[in-house]
């Protein structure tokens, strides 16, 4: 045998090796597993954009639905009044506001989605003429009104199918021009799968949300339980102010749950949590410690410190379950400052200010005016409470309490029972 031959024969490829055959057969896997994992990528991001255009259609049915019931209402005793009219116009006005909250969050979660957003918006719930809030308050104010409810229901729908419709061309004529993937980058500017960089957008909402919320419950409660030098909050301020607390953590978990709705298994994976933390019975949920806070004027710093904590611990499981680096710093500090507002400045004055919070900057929270029609609230609150319900949140109200509110003044947060 040659010394060719002996050499062939006992050839052994090893990893340890850097021989042509050794190396071929590792870029193979290397190669296989980068498909696999492109390929997975690829199915993570195209359930995601179906579930966006899935939530277009659901929210079109869904006020479908409503407003449908509520016409049948409007009719239930003949011919509607003017101030019936006006009440109705309120409630399904609060229900698109509800439905464009929702669709805009979810939306602003895309990269270079801001037009997209704002066109949105406009066509939901904006002052032009051809907005779909626009066009059903002139239904009611049309011959319509005094017709059939089955006429009114008839012709309110064909205005939601059109909207919608276009809503659904507008999103895809998104997709089609603009580069998502190329724009999916971490805060460093390196290319991320876009569930991840959608994933850090929902834990910023969440802390600008969370941010806004703390800052004006610290002005509001303030000006409301401790108003005129007052050194404690009576009974009623404070069932009052805990009830409007409330509201608007309800408006923040619509939100969270709003857009972990787009990622499939989130809320069996992390919705658990976030309600245990959210809203949970035990002393570490905000809810519990919210009820908890000192009864002086003081009780700003002790809510400051509740409301940074709840967002510490609902990060890093978040970032766990979008695949983004946890943080090992606690408690996270939320924005003081800066906070953004899913709807642009023109919606300032929307309805008395609800989307400003009546001056006090989180949605909804504050003491309305005396203009304001209340049946607005109710049906932004309605939709929030029922959507809550469906995506694993459930808000306790403070009305079901068993008494137990903020501790007495000047004394640890121990709670007063009336």
């Amino acid at each position: 045998m040659s010394n060719r031959q002996k050499r062939s024969v006992a050839f052994r490829p090893a990893l340890n090796d850097s021989e042509l055959e050794s190396r071929t057969v590792l870029s193979t896997v290397t190669a296989a597993a980068a498909i696999r994992a492109n390929a997975a990528t690829a199915m993570e991001t195209r359930l995601v954009l179906n579930a966006l255009r899935s939530q277009n259609r659901l929210a079109a049915n869904n006020l479908r639905a409503s407003i449908n019931s509520q016409i049948s209402q409007l009719f239930a005793n003949g011919t509607p009044t003017a101030q019936q009219r006006a009440d109705f116009n309120a409630r399904v006005a609060g229900e698109l506001f509800a439905n464009a909250f929702r669709l805009s969050s979810q939306n602003a979660l895309l990269p270079g989605s801001t037009r997209l957003v704002s066109s949105l918006q406009n066509s939901l719930v904006g002052n032009a003429r051809n907005s779909l809030l626009t066009r059903i308050q002139n239904l009611t104010g049309s011959r319509l009104a005094g017709a059939s409810p089955a006429a009114l229901q008839a012709a309110v729908a064909r205005q939601i199918n059109s909207t919608f419709a276009t809503a659904g061309t507008r999103f895809n004529g998104f997709l089609n021009t603009t580069p998502i993937n190329r724009l999916s980058v971490d805060q460093n500017g390196n290319r991320i799968p876009l569930q991840q960089f959608m994933g850090s957008q929902v834990i910023s909402q969440l802390g600008n949300t969370l941010g806004s919320l703390a800052q004006g419950f610290n002005t509001l409660g303030n000006s409301t339980l401790f108003a005129n030098g007052a050194t404690a909050a009576n009974p009623a301020n404070q069932r009052n102010f805990l009830n409007q607390t409330t509201g608007a953590l309800g408006t923040t978990a619509f939100q969270l749950g709003s857009d972990l709705a787009l990622f499939p298994f989130s809320s069996s994976t992390v919705g658990p949590g976030l309600q245990s933390a959210l809203f949970g019975s035990t002393p570490t949920s905000l809810f519990s410690q919210i009820q908890a806070l000192p009864n002086n004027p003081g009780f700003g710093t002790t809510a400051s410190t509740a409301f940074n904590n709840t967002f510490s611990s609902i990060v890093n499981p978040l970032n766990n379950f979008f695949g983004l680096p946890t943080t090992n710093t606690q408690p996270l500090s939320l924005p003081t400052t800066g906070f953004s507002n899913v709807f642009g400045s023109n919606f300032n004055t929307f309805s008395n200010g609800f989307t400003n919070g009546f001056g006090n900057g989180f949605i909804g929270f504050g003491t309305a005016p005396t203009t304001f029609n209340t049946n607005f609230g109710t049906g932004f609150n309605n939709f929030v409470t029922t959507t809550n319900t469906a995506t694993g949140f459930n808000v306790p109200g403070v009305n079901t309490l068993p008494g137990t509110l903020f501790g007495p003044p000047g004394g640890p947060p121990i709670g007063t029972t009336f």
